[in-house]
């Protein structure tokens, strides 16, 4: 019984953090309030708020909605902890590990990409790095841009704006799935929990999402492209857009030249 009890107690300590580190995964959380979170977090562990907060990064799921600011937290971070060779091990081992989730290895990236050239590993130098704007049209089912090409590997930023008055999201999917992706699409319209998923498929085929984007609103998405060169499909997969809603990523080497630091070749 007493057994029992303590177990009770401690399963209640767990599951009940500080009331400011609860607040680390809010959507609408500030910058400012997610490292306080974090702060808090660290010190009910009693780790290092980095050493905390890379476990968190390391814990990601595929497709979390969680991992763009956690990339933004972790590219902002103060570099002289960035930069010591115990965290520049730790954040090249999650980027390296194809065991982690894409969303994991992408915040790794993005640390990795904030550190001064001389504390970067030597097979990451440079880190191409480019920024993509596209547009939904209003009226039109259609993304503004059709196309656009990165060099394998590279980190890129994507932005997507949407002045339409529906709803409309961003799925990156393998070679030849558009039409298998975006009928899955479709057919989430039919379930309760469609929604609920914004139209996400759940496939090894789905690469990249960023999920809906109201009207009005713009979101923005940080992924690593595809070390295979080839031709990616980008998708709405909201049920019917699909047909006229996409567009493709080419992957081909050699076609962005290195980035010089901390900046991006903006795609417009």
């Amino acid at each position: 019984m007493l057994v029992a009890i303590f177990i009770c107690i401690a399963m209640m300590k767990c599951s009940n953090p500080p009331e400011n580190c609860a607040g680390l995964d809010s959507a609408t959380a500030s910058q400012s309030e997610r490292r306080t979170a974090i702060d808090a977090c660290a010190a009910e562990a009693k780790q290092k708020p980095l050493d905390y907060f890379l476990e968190r990064v390391g814990q990601l799921r595929l497709h979390d909605s969680r991992s763009d600011s956690y990339g933004d937290l972790i590219a902002a971070w103060n570099p002289d902890d960035l930069s010591q060779t115990a965290i520049v091990a730790k954040l090249f081992a999650v980027y390296k590990n194809e065991a982690t989730s894409a969303d994991a290895r992408v915040v790794a990236l993005r640390a990795i990409a904030a550190l001064p050239m001389d504390k970067r590993p030597a097979d990451l130098l440079p880190i191409e790095q480019v920024t993509v704007e596209i547009s939904t049209l209003p009226s039109q089912m259609a993304y503004d841009r059709k196309e656009f090409t990165v060099a394998p590997g590279s980190l890129v930023h994507l932005i997507l704006h949407n002045p339409d008055a529906l709803e409309h999201n961003f799925l990156l999917v393998s070679p030849n799935a558009l039409a298998e992706i975006g009928l899955a699409g479709d057919r989430m319209g039919q379930t309760p929990e469609g929604k609920v998923k914004e139209f996400v498929p759940t496939s090894k085929k789905v690469l990249a999402v960023l999920g809906l984007v109201s009207p009005g609103k713009s979101k923005s998405l940080w992924f690593i492209a595809p070390t295979k060169p080839a031709t990616y499909p980008y998708v709405c997969t909201y049920p019917s857009h699909w047909r006229t809603m996409n567009g493709k990523m080419r992957v081909v080497a050699n076609v962005v030249a290195p980035i010089p630091e901390q900046k991006g070749e903006k795609i417009k």
